[in-house]
């Protein structure tokens, strides 16, 4: 297929999905609601014909923000198709040429925005959509060989949304990860989902079992730093603590220990070791694990 017909082919899925109208997610109507006060779909129709309203723009950038559901829909073309970074502007060149009218859904029958996708919107979705970023071939064989057919997608996917560099290392820590962890364990999408924003963080394809240990370290510090502060709170308020001109360092404690466990369920799955940290236990202590079903048990405790 030559290149402008495989443009003109995409640009075609990318319209015939948005017909079918956009399901707002929650994490969408809570910024809607938080914003804007709970808005009836009148409210809002007219938040977004206020060119004046300060709000509006970032408002249709996020309504026409291209959700999961719609990059499943495209992704085995977006395999075939194998388009290049300068091709995004044929894609968006032909999707622009006639004007695109999107339902908009807000649950809980609060009724629906019919709105046309403005001109100026429509390079940010299509970047979103990340069309000239392809998996490496190797690891794209292997999430087909270990996952199951209903799921291979929805992984390439959260590998094509990641921003990572894909480094030799980091590509055979994810080929590991989906052949060791099991991608019918409970934990598997949750580990995924860490394992994915820590590859993110990294500055450089470079040891990953000792970034991994580091990133545990960190953990503990900041609940040894949370003790700490529950400490000097028992003796004195927080106001006392503020005027003595002491930082107030706020820990989600049960996260940051969930996040713990995780590196040492990924860490002993693929390097087949972990370091050993004191102070894991919730209640102070140390834990054993014999097995990585021990770690997914507690973690699913925590979850």
């Amino acid at each position: 297929m030559e290149l402008q017909k495989k443009c003109e082919v995409l640009a075609e899925k990318i319209k015939k999905s948005l017909s079918k109208g956009i399901d707002l997610s929650d994490d969408v109507v809570h910024y809607i609601d938080s914003t804007f006060s709970n808005p009836t779909i009148e409210e809002l129709q007219a938040v977004l014909q206020d060119d004046s309203n300060c709000e509006k723009d970032s408002l249709m950038e996020l309504l026409f923000f291209p959700d999961e559901t719609m990059q499943l829909e495209l992704e085995e073309m977006l395999e075939k198709l194998r388009l290049d970074k300068p091709d995004e502007n044929k894609v968006l060149e032909t999707f622009c040429r006639e004007s695109l009218q999107v339902d908009m859904r807000l649950p809980e029958g609060r009724g629906s925005l019919n709105l046309i996708l403005p001109q100026e919107v429509a390079p940010g979705f299509i970047a979103r959509l990340h069309i000239a970023k392809h998996l490496d071939g190797k690891l794209r064989k292997v999430i087909d060989k270990y996952a199951d057919r209903n799921s291979r997608d929805g992984y390439k996917v959260k590998i094509r949304n990641s921003r990572f560099s894909p480094g030799e290392k980091t590509i055979q820590f994810l080929c590991d990860f989906f052949e060791k962890l099991e991608p019918q364990s409970h934990d598997f999408n949750m580990c995924l989902n860490f394992a994915l924003t820590f590859l993110d963080e990294l500055m450089e394809d470079g040891d990953l079992y000792q970034a991994l240990m580091a990133k545990k370290r960190f953990y503990l510090r900041s609940l040894q730093k949370a003790k700490k502060m529950e400490t000097q709170l028992q003796k004195n308020n927080l106001e006392t603590l503020l005027s003595q001109g002491k930082r107030v360092i706020l820990v989600d404690q049960a996260d940051a220990r969930k996040k713990m466990l995780i590196i040492d369920r990924i860490s002993r799955a693929i390097f087949g070791k972990t370091e050993f940290l004191e102070d894991l236990h919730p209640a102070g202590g140390n834990l054993e694990f014999r097995s990585d079903q021990d770690i997914e048990d507690i973690i699913k405790t925590l979850s």
